[in-house]
């Protein structure tokens, strides 16, 4: 009897090992539980954890065409309870066997580093495995591990690989069903890196997932209220970094939680960080560009799909950001690139992302937006600042479905220009449009001509020494190549004076000559009395294709408030 016991167990062993597709580790032990007899107890006592470790490793090794070795330390079974542990499991791979795999043109496109500090296993009915053939247990704990997927540049893209079969079967092998109450993951740490070079993608500390209700069978298969085989899935990380390909930014992510049953995402911060300060920002450019230093902060995403979102596609009825704090500074004194920028407005760039996204609303109650720009003939900065912005952005969406019934995105800001007057703005673009289509409307609010000269002094230069704009209402269309619209400024009393740099100084002092004739040429008032019509002024500019869609309707302004005070050039 004892020999016919262990020829089962034997056999059972080989069984698993040759059909152990997606196997779970507690299942192979299941197997090697049923299979014991009364009168074998002793030797399977005596034997069982050799003959486990010997089948474990056997089958990861085989399984793997002999690129992965696994190893544990210590390993518990409690038969009777159906409870499992396993202590410190490795799973490494052999670099010997990858560059073998590399030479034959096999060698997967990414590799695993896996440090596990424990698996606990509890409560698996084993008369159930035994009669049935199905794994029924109560929990899955897997303990702090460390996990390193390492992107080798080689083999195939598995996202294109469909599978001939359907994925449950896949992971149940030769069993009818595996249903856990709670799968649980707790004090994750995950890293990507790139083989090549070394260099550390994204870096996921203290992770958190929990799987509760979890079935895997051909009736879970077809449960469209499950996702991963499960009925709710709770995660969240303590932190998601990684750094931009050119080491010019940090990304930081904090306090990600995401919870099925509620449909609700959430982020305590997340930023956008430069690595240098602005100078040696600037020093390590080759052309001009933006520094970004970007904060928001208590982000949550309300009613996501979420078997949409394990489909790789996001849709949401409303995104609310908190706080934003949106920083950019560029250094005019280096020389530009020659790059067009034609089809990178906003809207075309959203219709450039790879997922599919569908977000009816995006709300900003309350965000600071500072434009910082160095002016070489000045050597000074100048800063353009927003205050208390409150910012909706309407129809986010690059899915063609939604853009047939919506084809238009509009972003509504209202704000305070340098925290002393508002400033009302509303955008609309128009998605998916071939000539890039958009439209922009604004109305700023009273403030005197002084109060500007924070602006105007070292981007100008030039200092407006009297006056009041009483108002500032625009509205253009514009597209890839051309902008047209209206501009109409109501001012009074405006004097300017001009400035120039002394040579060897940052001091700016007044040109006379040239302020006396600026003050001539200018009117000084719009309308110039009080019984006038105020005058309004057609613009149509050319687009410069090597400059943003911001500067683009700033010129487009700027050319209508030159023209109302009568400067031509």
């Amino acid at each position: 009897m004892p020999h016919q016991a262990m020829h089962d167990i034997k056999t059972k062993l080989r069984k698993a090992r040759s059909t152990g597709r997606g196997k779970a580790l507690f299942i192979i032990i299941i197997i090697l539980i049923l299979s014991l007899a009364g009168s074998g107890w002793y030797y399977w006592n005596n034997h069982k954890k050799r003959l486990i470790r010997e089948t474990l490793e056997s089958a990861v090794h085989e399984k793997t065409a002999g690129l992965y070795l696994l190893r544990y330390d210590s390993l518990n079974l409690d038969e009777v309870a159906g409870d499992l542990s396993v202590k410190n499991i490795r799973l490494v791979y052999d670099s010997v066997k990858f560059h073998a795999l590399q030479q034959t043109k096999d060698a997967p496109s990414i590799l695993l580093r896996l440090e596990i500090e424990s698996i606990d296993v509890s409560g698996v009915k084993t008369p159930r495995a035994l009669i049935d053939n199905e794994i029924v247990g109560k929990k899955i704990h897997i303990r702090n591990p460390s996990i390193q997927i390492i992107y080798t540049g080689e083999g195939k893209d598995s996202a294109r690989v469909v599978p001939n079969e359907e994925i449950y079967k896949q992971i149940l092998g030769d069993l009818n069903m595996i249903q856990v109450d709670t799968v649980e993951i707790s004090g994750a740490h995950i890293i990507t890196k790139t083989l090549k070079t070394g260099k550390e993608n994204i870096q996921l500390k203290n992770a958190s997932i929990r799987l509760m209700d979890v079935a895997v069978d051909s009736v879970a298969s077809r449960d469209d209220s499950r996702l991963v085989f499960s009925k709710q899935i709770f995660l969240s990380a303590e932190k998601v970094s990684w750094t931009s390909d050119d080491n010019l930014y940090n990304f930081v992510s904090d306090s990600i939680v995401i919870n099925t049953s509620d449909r609700s995402a959430s982020v305590k911060d997340f930023l956008i960080k430069p690595t240098l300060s602005e100078d040696a920002f600037v020093r390590k450019l080759r052309a001009q560009d933006d520094r970004f230093d970007f904060s928001f902060g208590h982000i949550a995403i309300y009613n996501l799909d979420m078997p949409a979102l394990f489909n790789e596609r996001v849709t949401a009825d409303s995104i609310h950001i908190r706080s934003a704090s949106l920083n950019v500074y560029r250094d005019l004194s280096i020389p530009r690139d020659k790059r067009s920028r034609v089809g990178l407005y906003p809207h075309q760039m959203l219709e450039k992302i790879p997922v599919p996204v569908t977000i009816k609303k995006i709300i900003l109650p309350s965000a600071f937006v500072e434009y910082k720009e160095r002016n070489p003939r000045t050597t000074r900065a100048g800063k353009v600042q927003f205050h208390n912005t409150y910012a909706t952005l309407t129809n986010v969406t690059n899915d063609k479905s939604a853009i047939k019934k919506n084809n238009i995105l509009t972003v509504a800001i209202n704000t305070r220009f340098m925290n002393m007057t508002p400033l009302h703005v509303v955008w609309q673009f128009y998605l998916a449009h071939p000539k890039g289509r958009f439209d922009v409307k604004g109305d700023l609010g009273s403030i005197r001509f002084a109060d500007v000269n924070v602006i105007t002094e070292p981007m100008g230069p030039a200092r407006l020494e009297e006056g009041k704009l009483n108002d500032l209402q625009f509205n253009m269309a514009g597209g890839d190549y051309n902008m047209n619209g209206t501009v109409k400024m109501l001012y009074e009393d405006l004097k300017v004076s001009i400035l120039e740099r002394e040579k060897g100084t940052r001091k700016l002092d007044k040109k006379n000559v040239a302020s006396i004739a600026a003050n001539i040429m200018i009117k000084n008032s719009n309308p110039e009395k009080k019984k006038d019509d105020a005058k309004i002024i057609t613009v149509q500019t050319e687009r410069d294709t090597n400059r943003s869609i911001f500067y683009f309707v700033w010129m487009s302004l700027f050319k209508g408030i030159k023209e109302t005070v009568g400067i031509k050039k």
